[in-house]
């Protein structure tokens, strides 16, 4: 068996790869009935698709790009299989939405459930090491929702989506900093006197003088002053 001889400077083959020029038109008629296919699928998923993906929405997304890829791009193969991949993620997606409605458990198994991660001002750390969060990510996220401590927060959830929802504190009270460390001036500017914020979780004490007890929520000995929110 001869393999055909290799040009390194062979056009036709970089530009068409093995299929005639023509192809292309076909390619054209390819992309032009998947994009109509996936058109479809997504108005037949349903309009929470088209938002933040939960993980098994993410899974389908996955499945229908990779049954989509090869058929655009190869000749020797037809359209018909990613019209029964897409009609079989249709058909389960509604299944297993019908079943989770009415089976709680069902549903949090396929997209999981909400997590705390914040607690009357309290880091939730289980939360955070069950979703995978450092502390800096929380604190990212709280700045961007326009928070400046976690005192400002009763609840932090992070939802199946992976967005944070957040249910402000109806009382404000001091609470550990989530403005960076190196922006020393506003976290000075913004410390509450008389109130300590454990490093680790949150825990907001009001005492006197520096803490030299250990917190009681994480056992940690690292406490910093606390600030209260800045009105700019």
């Amino acid at each position: 068996m001869t393999s055909a001889t290799f040009h390194l400077i062979d056009l036709h083959r970089i530009l068409f790869g093995n299929a005639p020029w023509f192809f292309l038109l076909e390619v054209w008629q390819r992309t032009t009935v998947t994009y109509c296919l996936l058109v479809g699928a997504m108005r037949f998923l349903g309009r929470r698709v088209a938002a933040q993906f939960t993980l098994f929405e993410i899974s389908i997304v996955v499945t229908l790009a990779a049954a989509i890829g090869v058929p655009l791009q190869a000749s020797d193969r037809g359209l018909l299989p990613p019209f029964l991949i897409a009609l079989v993620i249709i058909l389960l997606h509604r299944a297993l939405t019908w079943f989770g409605v009415r089976h709680r458990r069902l549903e949090t198994l396929i997209s999981t459930d909400l997590t705390t991660l914040v607690r009357d001002g309290v880091l939730q750390l289980d939360g955070m090491h069950q979703t995978n969060l450092g502390r800096k990510k929380v604190f990212e996220l709280l700045r961007l929702a326009g928070y400046q401590h976690l005192g400002q927060i009763a609840r932090a959830y992070m939802e199946p989506s992976g967005s944070v929802s957040i249910v402000r504190a109806g009382e404000h009270r001091p609470g550990l900093s989530v403005i960076p460390d190196f922006d020393e001036e506003l976290v000075t500017e913004a410390q509450a006197p008389g109130h300590f914020a454990c490093r680790r979780c949150g825990n907001t004490v009001a005492v006197a003088k520096h803490p030299q007890d250990a917190c009681p929520v994480c056992a940690t000995r690292a406490w910093l002053p606390a600030v209260h929110q800045l009105d700019r």
